[in-house]
């Protein structure tokens, strides 16, 4: 039984695809709880506009108002600093917490490049699977799960439905001066505007 669903990325900022993911994600294995991760740096993505501690706090903000009691921001990855990988974060995870049950929530594109993860390997050998499939893209079903070396018995696979959002079109809002009502949660449209994130582009930073 799943207890935690760990959830990473850069969340850049987080937005209401996110949540409704992590919602979905939590009613359909019956976990107790969804701890967000903010990466440091994610590996194969560009360096993340805002810093650790932004995103972090935008998160802890998102999870306050999200209604979900389960709804974690963990700083494990900031503080480790570099870049964030997900054997390094899941052996420091088991570490603080080893009577957890976790499990690794991954898209479906995400679970498609397991291959050239770091310690790609040991990842499958070890954790435990939630891949979803989001509304809009390719799904991935049991039999290509399989072949990718996700074990049956250690892998849910879960379709749920996300608002069309990404990080991208709220951060070029931002930039434009453009609301960006209904993309994130109210408190986080808030602290965004009040710290004056995302409004310069990267080379003008």
């Amino acid at each position: 039984m799943i207890s935690a669903i760990v959830f990473g990325g850069t969340f850049d900022p987080v937005h209401n695809g996110h949540l409704a993911i992590a919602r979905q994600a939590r009613e359909g294995t019956g976990a107790e709880e969804v701890w967000f991760v903010p990466a440091a740096l994610a590996p194969q993505r560009d360096a993340p506009r805002a810093t650790p501690e932004d995103r972090l706090e935008l998160l802890e903000a998102a999870c306050a108002a999200s209604g979900q009691s389960g709804f974690r921001a963990l700083d494990i990855a900031a503080r480790r600093g570099g870049i964030s990988y997900t054997a390094d974060v899941m052996d420091a995870l088991r570490t603080a917490h080893p009577d957890v049950q976790l499990a690794v929530l991954l898209g479906a594109d995400a679970a498609r490049t397991i291959s050239v993860w770091h310690r790609s390997a040991d990842v499958l050998r070890t954790e435990h699977f939630v891949i979803v499939n989001r509304s809009g893209a390719e799904p991935l079903d049991a039999a290509e799960a399989d072949r990718l070396g996700y074990a049956p018995a250690r892998t849910t696979l879960l379709t749920v439905h996300s608002p069309d959002v990404s990080a991208t079109e709220v951060r070029t809002r931002c930039l434009r001066g453009e609301s960006i009502e209904g993309l994130v949660p109210e408190v986080v449209a808030g602290l965004i505007a009040r710290k004056g994130m995302y409004q310069q582009n990267r080379d003008d930073a």
